[in-house]
């Protein structure tokens, strides 16, 4: 299983952040083999919220490296990945597994 997790950072408006999450999950749900899809709701809290610059989180898992990589090369992907990237968000892939 891999999860993609974007990290919007706390300087961006909401109605920006909330705009840029319904693209990239509507562009994730139309990719094949889209997981659940969640975001964070509220304040992040925790020490790390504190001092961290991360506002909001989205996370979506894949099943597979194979459809995590065709979610994120997806030409609807494209154009929302740059509008994301253009506020110094960070978007990060990496294999889960339980513990």
């Amino acid at each position: 299983m891999y999860r993609a997790l974007v990290m919007f950072p706390k300087s961006a408006g909401p109605a920006e952040v909330d705009a840029l999450i319904e693209g990239i999950a509507s562009s994730f749900k139309a990719s094949a083999g889209s997981q659940p899809i969640t975001r964070s709701v509220g304040s992040l809290m925790g020490p790390g919220a504190k001092s961290g610059k991360a506002g909001w989180i989205l996370e979506a898992d894949f099943p597979t490296l194979e459809d995590a990589m065709t979610a994120l090369d997806a030409e609807d992907f494209q154009d929302v990945k740059a509008a994301t990237e253009t506020l110094t968000s960070t978007i990060l892939l990496f294999e889960i597994e339980k513990v």
